[in-house]
């Protein structure tokens, strides 16, 4: 019998990130708070699919079983969409030379 891959596990999702940003991007999501120009960086850099598998088991968590899943994903749209843009605000300029 096959196993069930992890697809967190199998895309290091959970190295991806350093833990300042983890827990700055998870109260943005499950608390209130922003994510910083530089967390939104690593948030693009560890990817959308990552990004969305995390928030999905995060809520498979018994302790998150009261929260509401369309809010939550909501707002796990809006930060990865909020980041899209400060990553492409903050991308290097020609240089003027």
């Amino acid at each position: 019998m096959a196993r069930d891959v992890d697809p967190i596990k199998a895309n290091n999702c959970e190295t991806k990130m350093t833990l300042h940003c983890v827990n700055e991007v998870f109260a943005s999501i499950f608390k209130t708070g922003i994510v910083t120009d530089n967390c939104c960086i690593e948030l693009i850099g560890l990817g959308k699919f990552c990004h969305d598998a995390l928030i999905k088991k995060t809520l498979e968590n018994p302790l998150f079983k009261n929260n509401d899943t369309s809010v939550i994903l909501s707002r796990g749209a809006q930060v990865w969409n909020k980041c899209t843009l400060v990553k492409k605000d903050v991308s290097p300029s020609p240089s003027p030379y």
